[in-house]
């Protein structure tokens, strides 16, 4: 059997580091989905598919994050190595990360 580092990497990998961004972070997600469903489906067997919750997600971590992007009352000084505040990549695009991820789990 070949060793993890000797396996064909999937697509969806490929595809965040083009992107720049790192495949745990799609896992991570992944993982919070399915938490909801198992947790909304044992009790109401009513959850949301992957893309409504997807953008209900996008809208929570959206809030939580404005707080953090409020400067503080006293200036601070910001240096080039300071990281944007704009998304790593678009919505469309995580969710297509996210879904690719899925269909190749099994």
């Amino acid at each position: 059997m070949p060793n993890q580092s000797q396996l064909p990497e999937s697509n969806w990998r490929k595809q965040c580091r083009s992107l720049g961004l790192d495949p745990q972070e799609v896992k991570a997600v992944s993982g919070r989905y399915d938490m909801y469903k198992s947790y909304t489906d044992a009790r109401t067997g009513d959850s949301l598919s992957l893309e409504r919750w997807y953008k209900w997600y996008r809208v929570e971590k959206l809030s939580e994050g404005h707080a953090m992007q409020t400067p503080p009352e006293q200036a601070c000084s910001v240096g080039p190595e300071a990281m944007p505040d704009t998304p790593v990549v678009s919505e469309a695009d995580f969710l297509h990360l996210l879904q690719s991820y899925r269909q190749t789990r099994g």
